[in-house]
């Protein structure tokens, strides 16, 4: 047999939960269930419950520590018995006491595989059915606002809810609402496709829109429109308004936060000729 710790893939100084960790991973990695015919998995598999069983037990895991291999009984009685693990596949739950430690493998494969216990062994770990991917296309405002929708996926009306500010091409999991197996269903992920909007962009999960303005309101003050999600707002603006100046508007943005609205002065072509200006200047 190979070293305990190389075999879990741990250091020495690993905890116990670590190991137990290392051993579930494995263990389902490595399952005959899930390898069918495929004669290296189960004897990885072996190899995985032999080194659980040392280094589960404590008195075991220091006796190998200190002297190895050869601290143990030549017949191999303290390591597992990969025979007496499935001797009683058919019925009746196993409880596995080849070591001191004692523990339940109808108990860790129930945790691994989320099946519902019965009186066999097996029924504890039988997959899950497939998952599904779908890709869903999404309004920007809907991304934005965040929302719920109902989407028919293989004939089934599945409610799915959209959080305020989801990026585009992110994925979203819908648990038990993929196809069904005889463990229980698998899981629906959604990757979700969000349109595009000239006027806004998403920036530090805060959204940004541009608005303009004349020379004669940054200079004097005045209102302007600012284009929303919700439809255009009037927002007074300032005397001596800052080009890229950074207007807050509440209630606009990202779910019920701020919209922030930067100001792009227009600046005439010829600033002298400009009645406008010359009129307020004059006053």
């Amino acid at each position: 047999m190979r070293d305990p710790y190389e075999v879990l893939g741990l250091n020495k100084n690993a905890t116990d939960d670590e190991i137990k960790k290392a051993y579930r991973k494995l263990a389902r990695k490595y399952h005959p269930d899930l390898n069918p015919n495929n004669k290296e998995a189960e004897k990885k598999f072996k190899e995985v419950n032999e080194a659980y069983s040392i280094l589960s037990d404590k008195e075991k895991r220091a006796q190998y520590d200190k002297f190895g291999f050869a601290g143990f009984d030549a017949s191999g009685q303290t390591n597992a018995n990969y025979e007496d693990i499935f001797r009683n596949f058919g019925g009746g739950g196993f409880r596995y006491t080849n070591s001191s430690a004692d523990f339940d493998i109808g108990d860790i494969f129930e945790n691994l595989f989320g099946g519902a216990r019965s009186n066999g062994f097996r029924s504890t770990y039988e997959p899950k059915g497939a998952d599904i991917y779908y890709n869903m296309n999404l309004d920007f405002k809907d991304a934005v606002k965040g929302t719920t929708l109902t989407l028919n996926i293989n004939g089934e009306n599945i409610k799915v809810k959209i959080p305020a500010g989801i990026k585009d091409k992110a994925k979203l999991k819908v648990k038990g609402k993929g196809q069904h197996g005889p463990g229980g269903r698998g899981d629906l992920y959604l990757v979700v496709n969000v349109s595009k909007n000239p006027n806004f962009e998403i920036k530090d999960n805060k959204l940004y829109t541009t608005f303009d303005i004349p020379l004669t309101t940054a200079l004097f003050g005045g209102k302007a429109k600012v284009k929303t999600l919700d439809g255009d707002v009037t927002i007074k603006i300032p005397k001596g308004t800052q080009c890229n100046q950074v207007f807050k508007i509440n209630g606009k943005g990202i779910g019920n936060d701020a919209l922030y609205a930067k100001v792009n002065i227009i600046i005439p072509k010829n600033v002298q000729e400009d009645e406008e200006i010359k009129r307020k200047l004059e006053v």
